[in-house]
């Protein structure tokens, strides 16, 4: 196993985690940004955006078609439509900047945004500079539309970059209609992955299933000599954790020989999780998978805490528990929880893991990190690229350019971050990202477990090769 030598806590009160959901955003988590007012430095200059320093291509091309954008044009067009070398490109970002989920959204706007303002210090791409211009969403579908119609028709945005945006229901259709791109998905809401106009380095929620639940299992079957037959589920009610959920029922656990035998659903505002802990021990689960929220994370496990229960074969989680957060408030009841993500996970000793760390901390002293933060870095190098890449066809930027580039990239490392990515879209359909990480709580820390794994190989994949 991988450690990171030191680890930043991120810092929030624990009974008002455990109260709910809603709190506080992080300290530490810097200066969050006005509506609609553009990025500004900690200094008080104005944010610039990024390319790359050394003009190295975007990934490694393959040769594909030319054709994805037709799908998505529409007579409806607001915005930047195009961009001339050596202009400023417009990007806008969605992020709860505010709110109880602040704690995922604002590391992941830190480091795409860090990166933005790294590479256009050092010219931009190719002397064009990026503008990131994000919107606080408070992760709410009506302010998602509200946030998104405003970056398109008062700001002005080219396309729509990195972002977080977890349950936004309307975004992705408001943008193809208005004929936005998104380039730099950050891949948590699964419309995304069956959108024309979204490209993404996020792994699939189904992907990550058939690599994260098959390993688990074929784990604790070596470790107590037996195979967990029994699984007890705590879901988030929001469509991402429910697709996690049913991939596991219907197609895994069936061909594994495992059962989900006791599905507990809890939103945002519950407190009350003793009782979901004497459920999972009464029903004698041999170990309960938490598919929600950090925050819903923390409160299970304290509270399972309380009445001295853990489950023999463990916590199994998925990435939207794998924060430092989880652990720091939860202690060493966690130790064990695997986890899955979609890039290489910060707790990597690796050279791609240290760069982003340094860039990120170079604007963002005491910025936290975790999968969010690592995929919203990810998402701003992919975006650069494939700016980078659109450029090549010519000296102005067009949206059907961008997205046509996005076409040509069919497998792409995010600079060490992810492995071997088709970006063209949709990404449900030409594969997408399919090589994902696993992280295990050992003291107190995530540490990379396993990785990067091909979904696609798994024992439970039910289609030969890519979807």
């Amino acid at each position: 196993m991988m450690r990171l030598p030191e680890r930043r806590r991120i810092l929030i009160v624990p009974m008002l985690l455990l109260a709910a959901a809603c709190g506080p955003r992080f300290e530490g988590a810097g200066e969050l940004v006005p509506q609609g007012e553009t990025v500004a430095v900690e200094d008080g200059a104005p944010v610039e955006g990024t390319s790359s320093e050394d003009g190295s291509d975007p990934g490694s091309p393959g040769s594909g078609p030319r054709t994805v954008t037709e799908t998505v044009r529409t007579p409806t067009r607001a915005g930047q439509t195009s961009v001339a070398r050596g202009g400023t490109v417009k990007i806008g970002g969605l992020f709860p900047l505010s709110g109880g989920l602040s704690a995922l959204g604002t590391p992941a706007f830190q480091a795409a945004n860090a990166y933005f303002r790294h590479l256009n210090a050092r010219g931009g791409i190719d002397g064009t500079k990026i503008q990131f211009i994000p919107c606080d969403d408070e992760a709410t579908d009506t302010r998602s539309t509200t946030c998104a119609k405003k970056l398109v028709e008062q700001d002005g945005i080219f396309m729509m970059g990195p972002s977080f945006t977890p349950f936004s229901f309307t975004v992705i259709s408001q943008l193809e209609q208005q004929v936005v791109p998104w380039v730099g998905y950050d891949g948590i809401n699964v419309e995304g992955f069956q959108a024309s106009n979204v490209v993404t380095v996020g792994a699939p929620i189904e992907t990550m299933a058939h690599a994260l639940v098959p390993t688990w299992y074929r784990d604790v079957e070596r470790r107590l000599g037996r195979p967990p037959s029994k699984i007890g589920a705590v879901v988030l009610q929001v469509a991402p954790a429910k697709t996690y959920v049913r991939e596991a029922r219907d197609v895994i656990c069936p061909k594994l020989g495992c059962e989900i035998v006791r599905e507990q659903a809890v939103n945002f505002a519950d407190t009350e999780y003793a009782t979901i802990c004497r459920n999972m021990q009464n029903e004698r689960v041999d170990a309960v998978w938490i598919v929600t929220d950090p925050a819903s994370a923390v409160k299970l496990f304290v509270q399972c805490r309380e009445i001295n229960y853990t489950p023999p074969a463990g916590w199994l989680g998925q990435h939207g528990i794998y924060l430092d957060l989880t652990l720091d408030q939860s202690g060493a009841i966690a130790d064990g929880t695997i986890a899955n993500g979609a890039v290489l996970p910060d707790s990597a000793d690796d050279p791609a893991v240290d760069e982003m760390k340094q860039i990120v901390r170079t604007f963002y002293r005491d910025a936290s990190f975790g999968y969010f933060a690592s995929l919203g870095y990810a998402s701003a190098r992919m975006a650069s690229d494939v700016l980078r890449e659109a450029f090549r066809g010519g000296g102005e930027l067009t949206r059907a350019g961008v997205l046509d580039a996005a076409a040509r990239v069919t497998s792409y490392d995010c600079h060490g971050l992810c492995k071997d990515v088709n970006l063209r879209p949709p990404a449900a359909q030409h594969g997408g990202n399919h090589n994902v990480w696993l992280v295990r709580a050992v003291d107190g820390v995530w540490e990379v477990d396993a990785g990067p794994i091909d979904a696609w190989q798994s024992e439970t994949w039910p289609r030969p090769g890519r979807p």
